[in-house]
């Protein structure tokens, strides 16, 4: 019993003491040894003349039990027996005394499989057995079982079979093989069992029929079908540049190597988890991955808050409870990181308020009037020009620096038209009238204000205006300009081609 030692020890400490249950309740989720250690308690109780542990296991009556032949071990499936005949006739069968052993040893084996009326027709002998029937059932589904039915058993919960203990038990297998293995593949079959023995050693079955006595990490990924934590980064990388070009790359080469989005989103979550548990100190005892792995963990440049990382978390976690029900999953993958490009960074509500005031309370303050002679107009209104040109043709960087930090920004302020620059004051025009946007670039403005005068290196404020009629300004602007009417009349509407 492999993983199991609480489970394990409880049934040794049993028969030494000689206090067996009449009936055993195996509940756990697949591939963690349910069905196993019912064979096991069955060669315990007929194994020998008493009850034990200490049987020998070259006898015919353990060999039987093993090879699936004894009459005195009734395996039950309770998917393909599920009905109220079926239990009916097992009533009728358990009567009878046992041929070798001292135990008829009843195994139904997915016991929530069967009807409300085999149930009720199981429970009348659970409440009343002969003294000579042992019953063991397992289920992965426990909740299924009703409550009279499972007061009347001896339960017993199995556990998720760690990463290392999966690890340690194959290469036990490994060695009596003689085959070699590194520890990164090791945990790559291990991650890929999700807790179940029986996957493990399905995996690793289905990888020494490929191998010629080594495996090697590249074996493992193919075989498996492992995603490699390159993809992941890859991901990540992208997101945290905004960098939608890599995004796009990233997504091709997804899409190229054919993974299950399933998988990639599974992956992605665990990905996004291992990033969260570096904000904290002993977080990377906590991953459970390679040393090497742990060395690329380390070398991150993130700058997520784990507010960022939680975010991200709850949306993929959300999609993939609902991605079953689309059929093209890629797409709901790929519009969900696009959207992900678009998220500004998170900001604590709190410290957000605090700000808010500080600012407010700067902006009361009176500043003294200083008296502009003539000459200093002159220069200001030149110097304004060269300013205003140089704004502009900077604009899309400003922009950018923008897009990078606060993506809802970004789209409101390229809507904008640079104006001029009055003073210390860049004038800024707006022709969208939403009072939402509008209250969220004035939440913004400070932080717009920064941006540009680190961009351009320069100390301006700036003040935005709404104007709904801005693209008048530009029909004026291009009043001298040549239109198709004007073409038309001049050739007098000939087609002169």
């Amino acid at each position: 019993m492999v993983g199991q030692d609480h489970i394990a020890k409880t049934l040794v400490k049993s028969f030494e003491k000689n206090r067996i249950a009449q009936a055993f309740l195996f509940a756990g989720p697949r591939g963690v040894g349910k069905t196993t250690t019912a064979r096991l308690l069955a060669m315990c109780l007929n194994g020998s003349e008493e009850p034990s542990t200490n049987y020998d296991i070259e006898s015919d009556v353990i060999q039987q039990i093993i090879e699936g032949r004894s009459m005195d071990v009734i395996e039950i499936d309770g998917a393909s027996n599920r009905g109220i005949d079926e239990i009916r006739e097992l009533r009728e069968n358990i009567k009878f005394a046992p041929l070798e052993g001292k135990f008829k040893v009843v195994i139904i084996d997915e016991v929530h499989m069967l009807t409300t009326q085999a149930f009720n027709a199981l429970l009348k002998t659970l409440e009343e057995p002969p003294s000579h029937v042992k019953f063991v059932m397992a289920t992965t589904d426990v909740h299924k079982v009703p409550q009279t039915i499972i007061s009347r058993c001896q339960r017993f919960d199995f556990l998720p079979i760690t990463n290392e203990v999966v690890k340690a038990r194959l290469q036990e297998i490994l060695k009596a093989e003689s085959v070699k293995i590194d520890e990164s593949s090791l945990g790559l079959i291990a991650a890929k069992s999700d807790g179940s023995m029986r996957d493990a050693l399905g995996f690793l079955d289905q990888i020494l029929v490929f191998s010629d006595k080594k495996i090697t990490n590249d074996i493992v990924v193919d075989i498996l079908g492992i995603i490699p934590t390159e993809v992941y980064f890859d991901i990540t990388n992208a997101l945290h540049e905004k960098d939608g070009e890599k995004l796009i790359e990233s997504i091709q080469h997804i899409k190229e190597n054919g993974y299950i989005i399933e998988d990639l989103i599974r992956g992605l979550i665990g990905h996004i988890r291992n990033l969260t548990l570096m904000h904290y100190k002993n977080g990377l005892d906590l991953i459970g991955v390679s040393p090497e792995m742990k060395k690329l963990y380390k070398k991150n440049n993130y700058d997520w808050s784990l507010k960022d990382l939680v975010r991200m978390s709850n949306n993929l976690s959300e999609m993939y409870a609902s991605i079953k029900r689309f059929s093209d999953q890629a797409l709901i993958f790929e519009m969900t990181l696009m959207k992900f490009l678009q998220f500004d960074k998170s900001i604590d509500i709190e410290r957000f308020l605090d700000s808010d005031i500080v600012v407010k309370e700067e902006k009361i303050e009176e500043k003294p009037k200083k008296i502009a002679t003539k000459k200093d107009k002159k220069k200001e209104e030149k110097e304004a020009v060269e300013t205003v040109g140089d704004i502009k043709k900077d604009w899309k960087k400003v922009l950018e620096a923008i897009g990078s930090e606060r993506g809802s920004v970004h789209a409101l302020l390229s809507e904008c038209i640079v104006k001029g620059v009055k003073g210390n004051t860049l004038e800024l025009i707006s022709y969208d009238s939403n009072e939402f946007n509008q209250q969220l670039m004035n939440d913004n403005l400070d932080f717009v204000e920064e941006c540009i005068n680190k961009t351009l290196n320069i100390s301006l404020s700036v003040k935005i205006t709404v104007d709904t009629n801005v693209e008048k300004i530009d029909d004026e602007q291009n009043s001298n300009s040549v239109d198709q009417n004007d073409v038309m009349e001049l050739f007098e509407g000939k087609d002169t081609m």
